[in-house]
């Protein structure tokens, strides 16, 4: 009887091809570590609701969902028509606008106690915030983190 590594590997030919190539450009073949297990990732082709897709046209039900950002599932039909529409009207502004706005005014109606927002890209980003924020309303000018 087959393991299933080795009817994986005879499944995913086309990953194991371009795993190796990956490995000359990334650190262990993957672009973050977790993203790699035994004996090599498939390599994603294309995504659409619950499923991946891989080079070798083989799907999977995808568990993890973009390290669960992806509340709606992959490429869900109502966000791609939002997102041609807004994409009609420019990418990103950087400015402030309206759309911003009104999510503002969303958030702020279902949150009651989130009285001011800021929109930040990366949780260091919100940590140096919230630091910030800490800061001032305590007067205090020493932060200490615990670690491990």
């Amino acid at each position: 009887m087959e393991d299933n590594i080795s009817i994986y590997k005879k499944k995913t030919k086309g990953s194991a091809k371009l795993f190796e190539k990956s490995k000359k450009y990334h650190v262990g073949g993957v672009s973050h570590n977790i993203r790699f297990f035994e004996p090599y990732p498939f390599v994603t082709k294309s995504a659409d609701g619950k499923s991946l897709e891989d080079v070798d046209s083989n799907k999977y039900t995808d568990y993890w969902m973009g390290h669960w950002s992806l509340i709606l599932g992959h490429a869900p039909s109502s966000v791609k028509e939002a997102v041609k529409k807004q994409l009609k009207k420019g990418w990103m502004y950087g400015t402030v606008n309206k759309a911003t706005i009104q999510l503002s005014e969303i958030i702020q109606k279902a949150v009651p106690v989130a009285e001011k927002i800021r929109y930040v890209t990366s949780g260091t980003e919100a940590t140096m915030y919230a630091v910030r924020l800490a800061r001032t309303v305590t007067g205090k000018k020493t932060i200490v983190k615990i670690d491990g």
